[in-house]
């Protein structure tokens, strides 16, 4: 008689060979006890792979890349700290503190520099072009710094495809060139806007509070430097100019377009 406490188990072997009956083989009967220990252990691994999960997906809460470009954009680091990584974040506003504190020095005690550079025959002019080496570097890493956050938004969070609002692209981009772009999604046409809204800036700063015409009337008493020299920095001026109004108008018709298709 087959005791209704007693459980059986199917082993492979008596799915395979059903024929070799009672040589030992078949179905094992297991005590209901045992039978029910090994549900409770198994619920009980269960609930703890379940809890293990949940604070995992907690962690990794979902970062909007639109929202981590655009801190980084006006602080460096800020958007890395919102996505969740402090070191990161501290590199990078380390990174910004020393660049701004570098060309405050530079500013205030270029005329010492110069002269301590005349003692190595270094000239004013090799001077300049070392600092503005520098600051071409700066204006990379300013781009890698916004695009670095747009990334790693996007690693947490998904893909990005935009905010879809017309109106807020189009004054973002009005504001600084390439950041409706980032607002929209578009992270190569942000990076070339801002590079151009960046060159636009320096060359502003440049010519106004560095010594830059100085310095070519200085090499070439003729001003001939000194007139191509405008000429080509008005020329650089127009076309970043004309790329912030398509960085603007870019925006607010990607956007448009973009909503009307998810509408």
């Amino acid at each position: 008689m087959i005791n209704q406490d007693e459980v059986f188990v199917i082993t492979e072997d008596d799915i395979l060979k059903p024929g070799d009956k009672g040589k030992g083989k078949g179905p094992r009967a297991v005590p209901a006890a045992k039978g029910a220990r090994g549900a409770e252990r198994s619920g009980a691994a269960d609930e703890t792979v379940a809890g293990n999960a949940a604070p995992s997906r907690a962690g990794r809460r979902r970062r909007n890349p639109a929202a981590a470009s655009t801190l980084s954009l006006f602080l460096w680091g800020l958007g890395q700290l919102y996505n969740g990584d402090g070191k990161l974040a501290a590199l990078f506003l380390s990174c910004e503190l020393l660049i701004l504190a570098f060309h405050y020095f530079l500013f205030m005690t270029w005329d010492r520099i110069r002269t301590f550079a005349h003692l190595f025959f270094v000239n004013e002019w090799e001077l300049m072009l070392y600092a503005s080496s520098i600051d071409f570097c700066v204006i990379f890493f300013m781009i890698y710094n916004v695009a670095q956050a747009y990334r790693g938004a996007e690693a947490r969070g998904g893909r990005f495809d935009g905010l879809h609002r017309p109106i807020v692209s189009g004054l973002a981009s009005l504001f600084v060139p390439g950041w409706g772009q980032l607002l929209n999604g578009q992270l190569g046409k942000a990076v070339f806007f801002l590079f151009s809204f960046f060159v636009q800036v320096y060359l502003v700063v440049l010519y106004r509070l560095s010594p830059f015409f100085r310095i070519l009337a200085d090499i070439e008493p003729r001003q001939f430097l000194l007139n191509r020299a405008i000429k080509i920095g008005m020329a650089v001026l127009f076309v970043t100019a004309l790329s912030w109004l398509m960085s603007t108008y870019d925006a607010f018709l990607v956007a448009r377009y973009t909503r009307r298709i998810r509408a």
